[in-house]
């Protein structure tokens, strides 16, 4: 049993149950979430920090936004795979959702911590892991694995359906007949590796000069990667 410092107050469970809601996930056990956004500066008050659920939820949103990609196109290449993961979970898109959910509003703390680390890109991603920690914790894998699509995985490129991503030189060629960008071009850049197991990196390019390569088992699987990462860095994603 928790002792009574460790219980949130009735206000703050209030807010919680609110954040529940943008969450996506009704808690059965509100103090999971209180913890997640609980930090250690808060120890000497006797309230455990949520590191140990960001260690979770770090664990597991690598390997949740690994299995979406390697379902999501049987033909990209483990390099091409672990680039984009890295990207997905990466500290910038992780702070940007937890902007998105108000999380920093939430995070209990103590007087050590200062304005501008608690805002930091570290600190709030720091807490969306440990908040899909605590989802995973309270609802199970199937909780956190939609936790993950409607808050981490970027939309428009892989969402919620991961085929989403597979026509990404038709959303590229939308996009720059929108914008007066002309027809998108592509170009075989390097062949790499033996017949039977090559990889084919392509570079997708514009007619002001900006262009994105892709790798990919395939032309087309190349093609369609450096289309989509072309299209991020038109878009300013």
């Amino acid at each position: 049993m928790p002792s009574p410092q460790d219980l949130p107050t009735a206000a703050r469970l209030r807010a919680l149950r609110e954040l529940s809601k943008r969450l996506g996930h009704a808690f059965d056990d509100l103090g999971l979430l209180d913890r997640a956004l609980t930090h250690a500066s808060t120890g000497n008050e006797g309230k455990a920090s949520y590191e140990r659920l960001e260690f979770l939820g770090d664990a597991f949103l690598n390997f949740a936004v690994a299995d979406v990609l390697f379902r999501a196109d049987a033909e990209v290449a483990e390099g091409q795979l672990t680039e984009t993961r890295a990207r997905i979970v990466s500290r910038r898109p992780l702070a940007e959702a937890a902007r998105r959910l108000d999380l920093a509003v939430h995070l209990a703390h103590g007087k050590g911590l200062r304005d501008a680390e608690r805002h930091s890109e570290r600190i709030l991603a720091d807490l969306v892991e440990a908040v899909l920690g605590a989802v995973l914790i309270d609802g199970g894998v199937a909780a956190a694995r939609k936790f993950v699509r409607r808050h981490v995985l970027p939309k428009g490129e892989l969402g919620d359906d991961p085929k989403a991503g597979t026509d990404s030189k038709t959303a590229l060629l939308h996009f720059c007949q929108h914008h007066k960008l002309g027809q998108p071009r592509y170009e075989l850049v390097a062949t790499n590796g033996l017949q039977h197991e090559q990889e084919f990196e392509v570079a997708a390019k514009v007619v002001d000069g900006r262009s994105a390569t892709g790798r990919g088992r395939t032309k087309r699987a190349a093609e369609k990667h450096a289309a989509a990462a072309l299209l991020t860095a038109l878009r300013g994603d």
